[in-house]
């Protein structure tokens, strides 16, 4: 049996509720403060641990896109150690930077930020001489889960669809044209104020470019060649990735093997002939799930060494079957598996409780033909948006909600978009499930029941448009 860990990074991290972020520094976990939750470097590895309630961890082992091989190889090591000295109960998740699961995301309330190069190439936010500051362009995309991404700071960069970060150190510019979605905007303007009120402790000022500037600004675009420089922005960008990926698939469940110090999968079955009574505990199996990820399951009597495997494995069943690297690999164990694992079994019964499926969120938006589908985890009454409509899975209940400010093709597809939502998922479930279309305000104790709490005064005061979420940030 493998040692206990001694690494001091990792002590008394079974008392601490909420989450704790690592980043690999020189081979070794270096805690990231607090302030600056939600900054990766593109070429660093780092290890979130979020701890919901006691006993209950999920860690999250995520990459930077220019990562080097040996952050990686730390970084799955330490989440080794992480996972032994929590007795081997941690959900582990695999985390590419760009393709982050909604669970992961939901940990930042403000969006994430990707930052260029490895941390040694940040600043002290407070003490830096922002006369040699060099400016820096963030691109803010998304229309749920937003991240900002660093990008040329360069008039080739910008698009009138999106929203932009200009940050100058002392000053930063958040730069909203007409085109820019709602949530969007209200993402850009948080994550600017958080780089200026906390990481930099006051000692930047935000400016806001919306109709009255972001057009005309001469600061703003004397860093773009003028305001002439509008007259070449490229227009709005339908580049949202599609959700639904593979559809043309069925989920499989295989069984895992390395005896020979090679990985060997076997199809145990797959779609409708899928069972829970498939699963041995004294072996390994993979679930692939198509658009919802790769699960790797490890029966309770495999070894130290298996249970640490199973990552590597999930790299090595995407290399094999030639899945994009960014796919999402969870590793789950035996009699404490989540229900976004058991959700794609027909005849999983968890005997601890009646409800072995948590409903799950979407916004959905159908407007150029193609099904755009955007997850939200750990959801609240605040997530549904009034600009859209979205849909409620509650499994063998669908539910569509409009929003008031749906657009009219929007509000008269609503159901049709929510049938084709259906015919596309692959979640086993009842050939009877309803659908049912509920408009903003009109919401009945069923539908709100699947949130953690209800306001009836949320929607009438119109606390979330951009003009409001201005005034609460800067006012």
């Amino acid at each position: 049996m493998r040692p206990p860990t001694t690494d001091p990074a990792l002590k008394d991290i079974a008392n601490k509720l909420g989450l704790t972020v690592w980043r690999i520094n020189k081979f070794e976990l270096e805690l990231v403060p607090e302030l600056e939750y939600g900054i990766f470097y593109n070429g660093d590895a780092y290890i979130a641990l979020n701890q919901k309630y006691e006993g209950y961890w999920d860690v999250h082992f995520w990459l930077g896109k220019n990562a080097s091989t040996d952050e990686i190889g730390v970084a799955a090591i330490k989440t080794v150690e992480i996972d032994d000295s929590l007795g081997g109960i941690p959900v582990q998740h695999r985390e590419v930077q760009d393709h982050e699961s909604p669970l992961f995301l939901s940990y930042f309330s403000e969006g994430v930020r990707y930052v260029s190069g490895g941390y040694e190439s940040g600043y002290n936010h407070v003490t830096e001489d922002f006369k040699n500051f060099k400016p820096r362009l963030f691109h803010c995309k998304g229309k749920r889960n937003v991240r900002c991404t660093e990008v040329q700071c360069d008039t080739s960069a910008l698009n009138l669809g999106d929203v932009f970060i200009l940050d100058l150190g002392k000053d930063i510019y958040v730069w909203m044209p007409p085109e820019s979605g709602r949530l969007e905007r209200i993402k850009g303007m948080s994550r600017a104020k958080n780089i200026a009120h906390h990481e930099r402790q006051g000692a930047s000022s935000v400016h806001i470019l919306d109709a009255d500037g972001w057009n005309s600004d001469p600061i703003f675009w004397s860093y773009f060649g003028g305001p002439i420089a509008v007259k070449y922005i490229q227009k709005a960008k339908d580049d949202d990735e599609n959700y639904w990926k593979r559809l043309s698939e069925q989920i499989t469940l295989w069984k895992v093997s390395d005896a020979t110090g090679d990985l060997k999968v076997s199809l145990v079955s797959q779609g409708e002939d899928i069972k829970k009574s498939q699963l041995d505990s004294n072996d390994a199996f993979i679930l692939d799930a198509l658009n919802g990820g790769i699960f790797v399951w490890i029966g309770k009597n495999c070894t130290l060494d298996e249970r640490s495997k199973a990552l590597i494995w999930g790299q090595n069943y995407l290399k094999q079957h030639h899945l994009p690297s960014w796919t999402q690999v969870t590793r789950v164990l035996d009699t404490t598996e989540n229900t976004q694992f058991t959700q794609w079994f027909h005849d999983w019964v968890d005997d601890k409780k009646k409800n072995t499926f948590d409903p799950l969120l979407f916004q959905v938006s159908d407007e150029s033909g193609l099904l755009r589908v955007e997850e939200i985890a750990n959801f609240t009454q605040e997530d549904l948006d009034g600009d859209d409509v979205m849909i409620l899975d509650a499994l063998n209940s669908i539910y569509v909600w409009v929003g008031a400010n749906a657009n009219p093709n929007e509000k008269k597809e609503a159901l049709n978009t929510a049938k084709s939502y259906l015919e596309k998922d692959k979640l086993p479930r009842h050939q009877k499930t309803t659908i049912e279309t509920i408009y903003q305000g009109q919401e009945g104790p069923t539908f709100k029941k699947f949130f953690p709490s209800w306001d009836d005064k949320l929607f009438k005061n119109e606390v979330r448009t951009v003009e409001n979420m201005r005034r609460l940030l800067f006012n």
